[in-house]
């Protein structure tokens, strides 16, 4: 996953706004955190789209993904960023969150894994190992925050058959996405084709097939207090003061290392 799909990641997502996504991650960090944060671990960073906003306000950044075309990506990024002179701290690591080794003995006032990260684990194996893992960077205290499917809300609207279709200059991507639902398993598999034209003719065409886990508040609970955290806080994703619903398909979790 996230290999040549990496080249068109950004184009396809150029509208979200992860300026206001971050706003939401202080806001979280302000009312749950007894100390101040400063050192930050994001797993699954992807292109950096949350890494350079943070960075930009003064966070100390360590930024984890798996797809090293991802991460190439985030570098070029944050050497424009330097290039304008804007203060701010990346460091850049490639990894899998669920033998998380990023060579260093530190620990970090909080880690963040936005945009639905941990449901890409589908085993409760996986699950428990990147739990275990998170919780070894964290001292007592230290903020656990990330953003899932909600599984109320998928099995409620049930996932769909999308096409996305983004244009940038003379380049135009359709994106086709077929769901298929596993409510024994709570996963989707979501199957991409991604069309590459330019000036009328298809150049690129590229198939790659992603699964997504649903969770529920209790299977989230029982995970993370065998890990070593307590919840803190289950709300929708970009809502701090509700609770989710069977409309909310992202659900934000915000644990504390105890």
């Amino acid at each position: 996953m996230f290999e040549r799909y990496a080249e068109y990641y950004d184009m396809l997502y150029h509208e979200k706004d992860y300026e206001s996504e971050c706003d939401f991650m202080e806001q979280i960090f302000r009312q749950f955190s007894s100390r101040p944060i400063k050192c930050i671990l994001e797993l699954g960073c992807g292109t950096g789209g949350h890494t350079l906003p943070l960075a930009q306000r003064g966070y100390t950044i360590t930024a984890v993904d798996q797809s090293e075309r991802m991460l190439a990506i985030g570098r070029r990024k944050v050497a424009e960023m330097k290039k304008s002179n804007v203060t701010g701290s990346v460091t850049f690591y490639q990894g899998d969150i669920r033998a998380l080794d990023i060579g260093m003995s530190q620990t970090f006032d909080s880690v963040i894994a936005l945009f639905a990260v941990f449901s890409y684990l589908r085993s409760n194996d996986d699950l428990m190992a990147a739990f275990r893992g998170t919780r070894r960077y964290l001292e007592p205290g230290g903020l656990f925050v990330f953003d899932a499917w909600f599984g109320p809300a998928v099995l409620t609207q049930r996932p769909t058959d999308r096409c996305r279709i983004v244009e940038s200059g003379h380049q135009r991507i359709l994106r086709f996405a077929k769901s298929t639902l596993n409510v024994l398993e709570h996963t989707v598999r979501i199957d991409y084709t991604l069309l590459c034209v330019e000036n009328g003719r298809v150049v690129d065409e590229v198939n790659e097939s992603h699964w997504q886990r649903f969770f529920f508040p209790q299977e989230i609970k029982h995970y993370l207090e065998e890990n070593g955290f307590t919840l803190a806080k289950l709300c929708p994703f970009m809502e701090l003061n509700r609770q989710p619903t069977e409309r909310d398909w992202y659900f934000t979790i915000v644990a504390q290392a105890i």
